[in-house]
């Protein structure tokens, strides 16, 4: 289980998910130990685990068939009421008919609790495992299938289970992040990335996915990726190492280029590199990967255009930069926001 992040789970996902099910429901060495050890990693979430369990105990409680005297004191006590509720007429018509009455509610008790059982045991499962970054963290991951993504700041990724029976391999990205992807030698388990509206189908490769404003980008470092757009029904865009296919809203179209790849994966290792980049696209970056707002006392200093590269960087390393750069103030307005001024 290392593979899975249940940090940011919420009750209905532990509810869904097999393995946390099978430690509440069937609990064995293996299972005891991971939770066990999980809490403690996790205090904070502990409250959400006892009430998802408390949750499954009571579902998986449903299942059982209640006793026929279980019956009998329901209907009692609701016979109870009806006899003080109803006027004299209605108890009077009522005495004929007692014996079907107290036949139907148990019928209807028992479909009910059938009912019950059968969504539970139909439920649609939510198999993707989610991942999370923070502002200004990059975060390794290595799938079941050994393939390797770096989570870029503030993204999230959704993952299928990966198990021996699925025929596909699948994932779901917000944000930005670095693929390495295992080859499938057997060829029947193809790689899928969504993001956004666009599909990345991948063979062994390595490639960056950028989609933090709706604007699709994907750079190929190597190998060999077909992106197809949903919502069009144009032909699928074949890559080639080296290029980089980004989606320009003013002409509603993707646009290919041949760029140099390491400027657009650098942040893998920590490095940001600007090249003629103007100030107001820096500005993005900021807000994208270290939740920082930078705003501009001039408009025109939007369009100066920014070079530089800064290792080890975080949004102060950057910010600095600026300011020798184009010898201009910074003044801070709160926690995130930033005045810049000539």
């Amino acid at each position: 289980m290392e593979w899975k992040d249940y940090a940011d789970f919420s009750v209905t996902d532990f509810l869904a998910d097999d393995f946390f099910t099978e430690w509440v429901l069937r609990p064995n060495v293996e299972n005891q130990s991971f939770w066990e050890a999980w809490q403690q990693h996790y205090p904070e979430k502990q409250t959400v685990i006892a009430e998802a369990r408390v949750m499954l105990l009571s579902l998986e409680y449903q299942r059982h068939q209640m006793p026929g005297e279980s019956y009998d004191r329901i209907w009692h006590a609701l016979h109870g009421k009806m006899e003080h509720a109803l006027p004299e007429t209605m108890l009077m018509q009522r005495t004929h008919y007692r014996r079907n009455w107290r036949r139907a509610a148990m019928f209807t008790g028992v479909c009910g609790i059938l009912v019950l059982c059968t969504l539970w045991l139909l439920r649609k499962e939510d198999k993707r495992a989610v991942y999370t970054s923070q502002f200004g963290e990059n975060r390794r991951l290595l799938l079941p299938d050994s393939s390797v993504v770096i989570l870029g700041p503030h993204s999230a990724l959704k993952a299928t289970a990966f198990s021996p029976e699925t025929k596909t391999r699948e994932v779901w990205l917000d944000g930005e992040a670095y693929f390495m992807i295992k080859p499938d030698l057997q060829g029947n388990k193809p790689f899928t990335v969504h993001t956004g509206d666009l599909n990345i189908e991948v063979l062994g490769t390595e490639f960056n996915v950028s989609n933090y404003d709706g604007r699709p980008q994907v750079v190929l470092h190597s190998g060999k990726v077909a992106l197809r757009d949903n919502t069009k029904k144009s032909a699928r865009m074949i890559m080639e190492p080296g290029e980089m296919i980004t989606y320009s809203t003013s002409q509603n179209r993707y646009l290919r280029q041949k760029v140099v790849t390491e400027k657009y994966v650098s942040w893998v290792h920590h490095t940001l590199i600007f090249e003629n980049t103007s100030l107001a696209e820096v500005a993005a970056q900021l807000h994208y990967k270290y939740g920082i707002r930078l705003q501009f006392a001039d408009s025109t200093l939007r369009g100066e255009q920014f070079s530089a590269t800064l290792p080890q960087a975080d949004h102060k390393v950057v910010l600095k930069a600026i300011q020798e750069a184009f010898g201009v103030q910074l003044t801070q307005e709160n926690d995130s926001t930033f005045l810049i001024s000539r």
